[in-house]
């Protein structure tokens, strides 16, 4: 059986690449790895660049493996490309994507970030692992969450945008449920919890029937992304007493089967 964590590391597949194969539980995630385990992807027009999610998630497979060493090593090597801002620490992206500036950050990127991160910190017994954790949700916090219509907040998968996309924000839910486990502060539960009932009150919006689009307002996910969507949907209904997760997720899995 995989792990939350091991179909996690796999999902991002679809939010990086569009296909699958990134990181089941015996496989890390795909792209060029350097010896501290960064992960590095091609992109046209940047060629290899340095890829914080998939980073991040080689980090999750490692501590999901208790492979201290791996972990000790990956963790030191993210904790060097973090840029601290203040009080936040950062790993942004060095490279446009979709027509965007040529340094962007991404609140889903920094949630995984401070639940790897916390999760090592657990692992290995290492403060200074659970202090760059609080930075990470420092820096999502400050700078990462999207206020909406109505209340609520949503979490911004690309720093330049205003899009309101399902799977980064699904995804971020279980993130942060999992670093405030860890953290046990007040924000971060707070933030969880405004996080899961602003997605609850939104997805009706997303709902398709027995489909779901990947943004508010814009066209049905494609095939990767509803499955990752249905993922995430049977992960929140484990999670969560709302009925809204385990009904969307038994009406959008009929159709992706």
């Amino acid at each position: 059986m995989r792990t939350s964590t091991a179909i996690f590391v796999t999902a991002l597949a679809f939010v990086v690449t569009g296909v699958t194969g990134v990181a089941g539980a015996a496989t890390p995630p795909a792209g060029t790895q350097d010896r501290g385990g960064l992960v590095y992807r091609y992109y046209a027009g940047a060629g290899y660049r340095f890829q914080p999610l998939l980073s991040f998630a080689n980090l999750q497979h490692a501590v999901s493996r208790r492979d201290a060493s791996t972990a000790r090593r990956l963790a030191r090597a993210l904790l060097d490309r973090g840029v601290p801002v203040g009080a936040a620490l950062y790993w942004p992206y060095d490279f446009s994507f979709g027509g965007g500036p040529s340094s962007w950050t991404s609140g889903f990127t920094q949630a995984v970030a401070a639940n790897a991160l916390a999760r090592a910190g657990a692992l290995l017994g290492d403060e200074s692992l659970q202090t760059a954790a609080a930075r990470a949700f420092a820096g999502l916090r400050r700078t990462l969450l999207l206020p909406m219509t109505g209340g609520g907040l949503w979490i911004r998968e690309y720093s330049y945008t205003g899009q309101v996309i399902l799977n980064a924000q699904l995804e971020s839910v279980l993130e942060l449920d999992s670093y405030a486990s860890i953290a046990r502060t007040a924000s971060a539960r707070a933030v969880a919890r405004i996080l899961e009932r602003t997605s609850a009150r939104l997805l009706p919006q997303f709902d398709l029937g027995c489909w779901g689009r990947y943004q508010l307002g814009g066209a049905a996910a494609d095939t990767h992304y509803e499955a990752y969507h249905v993922d995430l949907l049977r992960r929140l209904a484990a999670a969560h007493p709302d009925p809204i997760w385990r009904e969307t997720y038994l009406r959008w899995r009929r159709c992706v089967r």
